[in-house]
């Protein structure tokens, strides 16, 4: 029995990832703010929920030392909690009128959630090995124009997440990045889910999670932006 972490599992591409690697023979547990939600998935798949603010380094931790003592060391994380700047259909407002605690707050779960988990889980799962996927987005491999600070943190997980796979090769953890296309989540404003964005099913998202947990190489940023079109990869560019 193989154990898995997700973060912002309780809805969302996370709850998918939950579902699926429950179907898949993992015991999960489901990290996350949204506790009364998360309860009812954890009954659901026979996983165990467990609160956590992966903006704060002491609840990350204490969450990942409850999955330790209580389920196992994870075999499989998932870092995935994420926020837009704004919610989700609240007008976007210009850079120059974001405030510092709004900036804070994206970049407090958007950028350090993914550094908390990444610091906390690597030393806990060297002995057995295992693979992180962080969740990223094409908006870090593009742009959002309505969401600056969104397109930023996500270009900083592609980055971070290159360099921490690149420092780790060889290592019993492999470390990668999927970046999603527009999916079916809360967060994404309803002008989004237009059918020229091809927005895609929470499950078909988790199918490619899954895979790269299971399967995905150390360093590899994989991109799915359609449903009926395959996944690709992404190199760093040349730049001789």
């Amino acid at each position: 029995m193989t154990i898995a972490l997700v973060t912002g599992g309780s809805t969302g591409i996370g709850a998918a990832v939950c579902r699926l690697l429950a179907e898949k023979g993992s015991t999960v547990a489901i990290c996350d703010i949204n506790a009364e939600v998360g309860d009812a998935l954890a009954t659901e798949i026979g996983g165990k929920f467990i609160t956590c603010d992966v903006s704060s380094l002491t609840s990350v931790e204490a969450a990942f030392k409850t999955c330790c003592d209580e389920l196992g060391a994870p075999d499989y994380v998932h870092l995935n909690a994420g926020i837009m700047t704004v919610p989700t259909n609240t007008p976007y407002i210009p850079i120059e009128d974001l405030t510092e605690a709004q900036y804070h707050k994206i970049v407090g779960i958007n950028l350090n959630g993914v550094f908390h988990g990444m610091k906390t889980a690597l030393p806990l799962m060297r002995e057995k090995g295992g693979a992180i996927t962080m969740t990223a987005s094409t908006a870090g491999l593009s742009v959002v124009p309505v969401d600056p600070m969104y397109t930023a943190t996500k270009y900083a997980v592609i980055g971070f997440g290159r360099a921490v796979s690149a420092a780790n090769e060889g290592s019993t953890v492999r470390i990668n990045v999927i970046c999603p296309g527009v999916t079916d989540t809360q967060i994404v404003p309803d002008e989004y889910k237009a059918p020229e964005f091809n927005v895609m099913p929470t499950e078909v998202m988790a199918a490619e999670i899954v895979d790269l947990l299971h399967n995905g190489a150390n360093g590899e940023i994989r991109v799915k932006n359609a449903t009926e079109k395959p996944a690709f990869t992404v190199g760093i560019p040349d730049l001789s």
